[in-house]
């Protein structure tokens, strides 16, 4: 963790003559290089940054202060330090050994994983060895008897229970889950090549029919999940079809059943955590030095809190700190990431030093706090190994923020889908995970249709647009696998709409098929009226009663402020039809001139 963080040394730049020159700098979430340009620039000395850290992100406020000190302290919040070369010159660089560690810690985090499927599968198949319904009734005999020991409770009553719990914990998921069962059979059979699919996070498909590049299925299955499932009691199952995806980022197996009886189809969705890298250990709580959280605020009747600068009225780190500079004597630097940071009014409003200001901060024990030198303060997230790959650049991030005044549309999420890293889209689909100046919501669950949309060509994208479809033999070799995406990521995600699309899992899985195959596309558009005072927000879907009210607030003297947006609602369908196909659902809005 970074607790750990290796802290630069390297080169004295206290030696060099132009940077001994005072500097006041203000930079707030700002990339590396565009903070070492400005020095460069204002002391005309010679200094660079290497590519690979000159998008590291930083919050730095000084006043005044020596340009070689300014710059030592950018090796306190970063794993980084100055090399020197003759005539000189400077380069910021990350430390070798920081390096090494950090790949080390991916190494071991990847292989921490490996064991723990491994053991997850190896677990479930020595538990297949005994037949899914006698392990359904062992667990049954297990539960009775507990129950009986809590009710008689005999002399030896806790030692014949934690001896049940044992066996329990023995037969685990495999006797509870089905899916899991099912899983623990496959897994005996699967090849190096199916393995290794799997750790790539390709879906393994496994069926009791024939189909084309699927794993049979034992026909046991059907019977075992006629037992399992309160849905088969009348009407036996005739077929079933499993998916496996492994979530590494969530450290997670997603497991899909869809089982087909009649012209109905079940379907059970489960998700297997595998743990594995996490250390169990308890952070060292955060603390503040204390001399630095007794200084006291210098505050006016006038002054007022900071304004969210973010989608969601959040802050980051980078605001908070910035307030706080305003409003001390601090020269403040501190890594800066676009993760959301409570800041509760209540408490702001009141609060007279340090301490107080940065109370919610500390409570969440994720930013941790140095004062090396006296009026200095550096922050950095105790995460920060595992937000620098997650971190989106700021650049890229303002380029759409820009956009976003005028709303963003279909093409410009795509766009911005495309751009993702397996780990920034999984951090931008957790709720807390970033924060940003516009809406996320059209991301979340969509990504992969948005991936597929951006590979379209101009062309192609007329013709979604006009609602005619794109055959599925007519998309590149690239657009086809991301189709497969689409499909796949919907039919383990049981919030995206699928029609009747599992009833015909057998059909898609058919080659055969695939010429039937195609994406479409279609939108809803309306217009919202909406109308802020300081006290209420309204909003309307017709034009009569926005104008309605907005005359009864003018003549109530209210000071109201009002809006009208343009939303469109955008359905991507991938599959045979409008029925049969997985359907991603994007809402987006605009603001109208």
């Amino acid at each position: 963790m970074l607790q750990g963080v290796v802290l630069g040394q390297g080169a004295d730049l206290s030696q060099t003559p132009a940077l001994q020159k005072p500097l006041s700098l203000r930079f707030i979430m700002r990339p590396l290089r565009e903070v070492i340009e400005q020095v460069a620039s204002q002391t005309g000395a010679t200094l660079g940054v290497a590519k690979a850290i000159e998008q590291y992100k930083v919050t730095l406020i000084v006043r005044d202060q020596p340009a070689w000190q300014t710059l030592h302290m950018l090796t306190r919040v970063y794993p980084v330090e100055w090399r020197g070369e003759e005539n000189e010159r400077y380069y910021l660089t990350e430390i070798a050994e920081a390096r090494s560690q950090r790949l080390r810690q991916q190494q071991a985090q990847r292989q921490a994983l490996q064991r723990a499927l491994d053991a997850q599968l190896q677990h479930l198949q020595q538990a297949t060895q005994t037949d899914f319904l006698t392990l359904r009734q062992q667990l049954t005999s297990i539960d009775a008897e507990i129950d009986r020991l809590a009710e008689q409770q005999p002399p030896d009553w806790a030692e014949q229970t934690e001896r049940l719990a044992q066996q329990r914990a023995r037969i685990g998921r495999a006797g509870e889950s089905l899916l899991c069962y099912i899983l623990g059979v496959l897994a005996q059979a699967w090849t190096p090549e199916q393995r290794l699919r799997l750790w790539n996070g390709q879906v393994l498909l496994a069926s009791t029919k024939p189909l084309a590049g699927a794993q049979p299925m034992t026909e046991n299955a059907l019977q075992w999940i006629r037992a399992w499932s309160p849905a088969f009691e009348e009407q036996p199952p005739e077929s079933a079809q499993m998916l496996i995806r492994l979530e590494p980022d969530s450290k997670q197996l997603i497991l899909a059943l869809v089982t087909r009886t009649g012209g109905s189809t079940v379907s059970f969705i489960e998700r297997l955590p595998l743990g594995g890298s996490d250390s169990g250990s308890t952070p060292t709580p955060a603390t503040l030095p204390e001399a630095v959280g007794r200084i006291s605020l210098r505050r006016t009747a006038e002054q007022s809190l900071p304004t969210p600068p973010y989608w969601g009225n959040q802050f980051t780190l980078a605001e908070i700190l910035a307030w706080l500079a305003d409003h001390t004597d601090l020269n403040i630097v501190a890594d800066a990431f676009r993760v959301p940071m409570p800041l509760a009014a209540e408490r702001a409003w009141t609060a007279t030093t340090v301490a107080d200001w940065l109370q919610d901060v500390l409570q969440t024990n994720a930013v941790l706090f140095e004062s090396p030198a006296n009026s200095w303060l550096i922050a950095r997230h105790r995460e920060q190994v595992e937000l620098i790959p997650s971190e989106i650049d700021e650049l890229t991030l303002e380029r759409f923020e820009k956009r976003a005044s005028s709303g963003l549309s279909l093409d410009d999420y795509a766009e911005f889908a495309a751009l993702l890293t397996p780990a920034q889209q999984r951090r931008l689909e957790t709720p807390t995970g970033y924060a940003l100046r516009f809406d996320t919501a059209p991301l979340q669950n969509s990504i992969p249709a948005l991936r597929f949309w951006a590979s379209l060509t101009p062309t192609q994208r007329q013709t979604a647009n006009e609602r005619l479809p794109l055959a599925y033999p007519q998309l590149t070799t690239t657009q086809q696998r991301l189709f497969w995406d689409a499909i796949e990521y919907a039919l383990l995600n049981p919030t995206i709409p699928s029609g009747d699309l599992l009833q015909r899992l057998e059909q898609l899985y058919d080659p055969q098929t695939h010429s039937e195959l195609a994406f479409f596309t279609e939108q809803w558009k309306n217009t919202n009226f909406v109308t802020r005072s300081d006290a209420v927000t309204l909003t309307f879907e017709d034009v009569e009663s926005y104008e309605q009210t907005l005359r009864e607030l003018k003549e109530q003297g209210l000071s109201i402020s009002p809006e009208q947006f343009s939303n469109t609602q955008r359905s991507l369908y991938f599959g045979y039809g409008a029925s049969s196909a997985v359907v991603y659902i994007i809402d987006l809005r605009a603001p109208k001139p």
